[in-house]
Order: C-alpha cells, then sequence, then structure tokens
C-alpha cells in the first residue's frame, strides 16, 4: 500500500478515542511507533498504517457494542479542527463540502468522498482508500463514519439537518442496537450498502449557514492550503526515504549519504528537508526496522537470526537493545504479549457473536 501522511495535531482526537476504549494510551501509541513527542504538533506526521494500530485496537477492545455510534453522535463541527470551522463559516453546506472534500487530507486522508444526486435528494458517500486498512472494514468504523456526517450536518445548520436515510456496509445489528440507531438517526436505515451514505434533502445543500462568515473562512483557507501543502511535501520526501529503507531490507543497510544521491539531492538538503517535518534521517530508520520488526514477531513461524540480520544489526544483543528501546520490552515479550492479545481478542468476538 503507498502510504499516506496524518498530521500529528490531529492524535489528540485519537487519545480521547482510546481513552473512551478504557485503553493505555502510552502503551497504545508505543505499539503504534507513536512517540509522545509529536502529539498536537502540526509540523510532524504519522503514516496511516499506525492510525489503522490506534483505531484497530481501540475498536477490538471497547465494550461498548455500539462503540462507534456513541462516538460518532458526540461531535461536533469544532472537533474536526480547522476543517470543521472551514465548514462553519462557509455560506452554505454545499460550500463547505467542497471545503471537505479539498482538504480531507488533512483530517482523513484514507477516505474519499463523492456526491450522487437522485431526483430531490443527494447523497454524501464515503469510502475507504485503502482496503488493506483493518480498521476501515469493520461495523464500529461504519457507524462512525455515518454518526459523524449527521452528527456534523446538525451542528453546521443548527439542527436543520434534514436526513432521509442513512446506509451502512454492514449487516444489521441485532434488535436491542438497532433500536439505539433508529433513535439517533430518525429515519430508514439500510444495511449491507455498497458504501456508507447520508441520504438528504437537495434544498439542503443551498441552505445559508448560520455561522457564515466569509472574511474569517478565506483566512482559514490561506492557513488550510498552508498545512496541505506541507503535507504534500512530508508525503514527497519522507516517504520516498522510507522506500528506500524497506527496499534494502535484509541487504547493506543505506547510509543517509546513499538514500540522499539516490533522491538526486545532497545529504545537507535531504537533512534540512527532514527537519522541516519534525524529522530525522536515524528516526526514520528506526520507524522502518521496529516495524519490520513487529511484522515478522507475530508471524508464527519468526527466525530471531535471520530478523536481527534483516534489519542490519551485527548481533541478535544489539537488536535486543534497540528492540527494548522502542517498544520498552524484549522481542520474546512482545511476542508472547501480541499472542495473548490475539487469542483473547478472538475469545471476546466469539463471545458477542454467541450474545
Amino acid at each position: 500500500m503507498a502510504s499516506k501522511l496524518f498530521p500529528a495535531s490531529n492524535l489528540p482526537a485519537l487519545m480521547e478515542i482510546a481513552l473512551r476504549s478504557r485503553l493505555d494510551v502510552q502503551a497504545l501509541f508505543q505499539k503504534a511507533g507513536i512517540d509522545a513527542d509529536m502529539v498536537g504538533r502540526a509540523e510532524c506526521y504519522v503514516r496511516v498504517e499506525q492510525i489503522d494500530t490506534v483505531f484497530s485496537t481501540a475498536f477490538a477492545e471497547t465494550r461498548d457494542p455500539l462503540f462507534g455510534l456513541h462516538v460518532g453522535r458526540d461531535n461536533h463541527y469544532g472537533n474536526l479542527d480547522i476543517i470543521g470551522n472551514l465548514m462553519a463559516a462557509s455560506a452554505s453546506l454545499d460550500q463547505g463540502l467542497a471545503l471537505l472534500f479539498r482538504y480531507k487530507d488533512l483530517l482523513v486522508p484514507y477516505l474519499g468522498f463523492a456526491l450522487r444526486h437522485e431526483a430531490d435528494a443527494v447523497a454524501l458517500e464515503v469510502f475507504p482508500h485503502y482496503p488493506d486498512l483493518e480498521f476501515t472494514q469493520t461495523r464500529t468504523h461504519n457507524e462512525l463514519v455515518v454518526a459523524t456526517i449527521v452528527a456534523i450536518g446538525r451542528s453546521l445548520t443548527g439542527g436543520r439537518f434534514p436526513v432521509r436515510e442513512v446506509a451502512f456496509r454492514h449487516s444489521a445489528p441485532p434488535p436491542p442496537q438497532l433500536n439505539e440507531y433508529r433513535v439517533f438517526f430518525q429515519c430508514p436505515l439500510v444495511f449491507e450498502a455498497p458504501c456508507n451514505a447520508v441520504l438528504f434533502d437537495e434544498a439542503a445543500l443551498t441552505s445559508p449557514l448560520p455561522g457564515a462568515y466569509p472574511d474569517y473562512r478565506r483566512r482559514l483557507e490561506r492557513a488550510a492550503d498552508r498545512l496541505l501543502g506541507a503535507l504534500t511535501r512530508a508525503a514527497a520526501v519522507s516517504l520516498q526515504v522510507r522506500e528506500r529503507l524497506y527496499e534494502t531490507l535484509g541487504q547493506d543497510a543505506w547510509s543517509v549519504e546513499k538514500v540522499a544521491s539516490s533522491l538526486n539531492m545532497t545529504t545537507r538538503t535531504l537533512q534540512r528537508r527532514l527537519r522541516q517535518e519534525g524529522l530525522r534521517f536515524a528516526d526514520l530508520r528506526d520507524q522502518v526496522r521496529h516495524e519490520h520488526a513487529c511484522r515478522k514477531l507475530v508471524e508464527p513461524c519468526c527466525d530471531m537470526q535471520q530478523l536481527t540480520q534483516d534489519l542490519g544489526f551485527s548481533d541478535i544483543a544489539n537488536f535486543y537493545h534497540a528492540f527494548r528501546r522502542w517498544q520498552g520490552c524484549a522481542p520474546g515479550e512482545y511476542r508472547r504479549r501480541q499472542f495473548t492479545e490475539r487469542a483473547r481478542n478472538e475469545r471476546m468476538a466469539i463471545h458477542r457473536m454467541e450474545r
């Protein structure tokens, strides 16, 4: 999968979701390889694969069968940071949605949006860009997306958001849970749909929004353009560095000089570009090694000696020392914890299906 970046300024929202799942946020972020120093910093970025780890773990660990619905219904445009304020300051919902589509990579780079018109109604459809992201394939995520759209629509319009129908990609939940859907959405529900969607009156697109503020919107657009430009530049450099490092796993380790040369730039230029993203070459190399180690350690058959060589360490002792620094525990302990967690999640899934 071609990796996408996620602004670290959005990490506090992920922390809140993790806390609502009653998870150890520090342990969860360490598992995802997210440095605490990056949280809330607009100039730093994490990858969507790391976000996948956070969401997937939060969704699997929660004891609330309607977690996505409950989190989504509590949302307000103010929770969407600059994009939410841009939409609220727009003249109409139509203009606000256009800005969401334009700047969505600042908030949800792993999702795509489309408007589908039919008769006197319009459907806002949402679909995952990357099918191999585990969390986007879950019922919890579907609930979160659809409930968030409705909640944001109501907060933008002062409660006047005429929803006609909502659609979900998953099958219908059992009757007690289905009743909560009906109470919140107050409209017909469609399940096993091709994509998550919200159908509403077309007239709502052009109705004036109560928070319309053209001057403020234009100022926010300039700020969003700067953030989007920085995100694009970050992806262009750090992702290329990561790709080079992944390509050479199991081969001779690449130095910063060799990577810079392969990207047709000087070492100084590469280091400067990475500093602009709040990154260092050594940190990126550690991230790649860390991610590869975590993936290999949860495989049923893992040759520790081979893994050590693939990561470019001179011996197992050096690998163990580095892994403790990355993960806070020895490779063997990490492996045992992951197998225990996987077995527990499977038992919980079976228990939920049996209820």
